[in-house]
């Protein structure tokens, strides 16, 4: 069954309804353009790829608002680059909470790094620490059992109830999905127990719903929510690892059981809330199972996951900041200033391509746009992720030709002007998503692109 088949919604062929418009919160574009023009001359984005600067380039860096720079902090071509130096420049980036590099990057500009309070950060991310969030906000979550990092009981004791199947996760952050298993079994879970012998775990009860995430942004006086997206996760063909994220399409409420979406807004709007009493500002995702209808909370990103780069198309779209402004307005100013639009629901998703494998790589595709021609990916116009033809994808290269990965690192990002998957709560590629992917795994393999 399609997710929104109880919904009694027309169908098209992927399983996604013909009506879709959603409720989202944001800033009026214009509105926001002055706002950041008031406070910061320049932002300075952090990340291995450019991807998330490229769909807020529409607005932002295009002679309105704030010049936008993207570098890469681990490039040797940009660790002497900075932007015009100006006195108001600000540092945003992907994940810096994940290593030193970010910050390191931005103090040794003398440039701030606008992000949240690195403690707060940590507690959300903590997959422990996370369900006391959970509760304080009165939000669901999946039935689950702690597993303390020594004295352990046999495995039969960390199994909650009388479930078919479990999740395992490790405490820790992890950004590809490793630290997630998943176990049939009492001999499967005491075969992760052993695994990470001297870690405290979560075991969760396995729902089988589909995974959703939600955007979102905490600010002083409010939380603002964005879009929700399907996400994809440990699809066979893009991955090897059952809990890797393999990429995510915007979805709008008449693609969901009846209530579930906007039930999804109060929840992403309760964690939200949450975090703001502890300190927390800035962009967080919030990643959920749906049982029928009732969201539950999985963790919190505290950080850009890589779908906002599909959610700031939708915003702008709606004509509101995209959510890299949004970010540093958060950070920045006491008070924003929120409406809720309710526009038509994009068509835009994305797959990530992992390594299948522990190899040194050969080629990899340029990042750019591309159409397909004969089953070959062929540099098409340029063209960025809120305009993009649906005979094109944009493909963004997060490995480094001749780099030597491991089995489940990320290597290419495709991005579509339309759906990638059907929407089910096992979903499968389209046939159109399928042959992007096995074209680009093919430059990945072989030959230049």
């Amino acid at each position: 069954m399609t997710i929104s088949g109880v919904a009694g919604h027309r169908m098209t062929e992927s399983g996604l309804t013909s009506q879709r418009l959603a409720r989202i919160d944001g800033i009026d574009l214009d509105a926001g353009l002055a706002m950041l023009e008031a406070v910061v001359d320049e932002i300075h984005w952090l990340d291995r790829s450019p991807f998330l600067a490229a769909s807020a380039r529409p607005s932002l860096g295009d002679g309105r608002g704030p010049e936008l720079h993207a570098f890469s902090p681990l490039s040797n071509a940009d660790r002497g680059r900075t932007g015009t130096s100006t006195a108001r420049a600000v540092c945003v980036a992907f994940a810096p909470e994940h290593g030193p590099t970010a910050g390191e990057w931005a103090a040794g500009r003398g440039l701030p790094l606008l992000r949240p309070d690195p403690a707060v950060s940590a507690l959300a991310a903590d997959k422990l620490d996370a369900l006391d969030v959970f509760a304080q906000a009165d939000v669901e979550t999946p039935e689950c059992v702690r597993v303390p990092h020594n004295g352990r009981a046999a495995a039969r004791q960390y199994w909650p109830g009388a479930c078919e199947a479990v999740v395992v996760q490790r405490r820790e952050n992890n950004l590809i999905g490793r630290g997630t298993r998943f176990a049939r079994d009492h001999d499967e879970l005491q075969n992760c127990l052993d695994d990470w012998a001297g870690r405290q775990l979560r075991v969760s009860r396995y729902v089988d719903g589909p995974s959703v995430t939600v955007t979102a942004c905490v600010a002083a006086n409010a939380t603002i929510v964005s879009a929700v997206s399907h996400q994809l996760v440990g699809m066979p063909g893009l991955t090897t690892a059952w809990g890797a994220h393999c990429g995510n399409q915007l979805i709008a409420p008449t693609d969901l059981p009846a209530g579930a979406y906007e039930a999804i807004r109060t929840v992403a709007s309760r964690v939200g809330d949450q975090l703001r009493r502890r300190g927390y500002r800035g962009i967080f995702g919030l990643d959920l199972v749906l049982q029928r209808d009732r969201p539950l909370a999985i963790e919190i990103n505290p950080r850009f996951q890589t779908v906002v780069s599909l959610v700031q198309a939708a915003e702008q779209r709606a004509g509101l900041l995209p959510s890299l402004g949004l970010h540093v307005l958060a950070c920045l100013l006491p008070e924003l200033p929120v409406r809720t639009v309710t526009p038509p629901v994009p068509t835009l998703g994305q797959l990530v391509v992992h390594a299948d494998r522990n190899r040194r790589l050969g080629t990899l595709p340029d990042s750019g746009a591309y159409r397909l021609e004969h089953g070959t990916p062929i540099s098409g116009e340029n063209h960025c992720l809120v305009n993009l033809p649906v005979d094109h994808a944009l493909l963004w290269a997060h490995a480094q030709p001749g780099a030597q990965v491991n089995e489940g690192d990320e290597l290419v990002l495709i991005q579509f002007a339309e759906t990638v998957a059907t929407m089910r709560t096992h979903p499968e590629l389209t046939a159109s998503a399928s042959d992007w992917v096995a074209a680009v795994s093919a430059c990945v393999d072989g030959p230049s692109c």
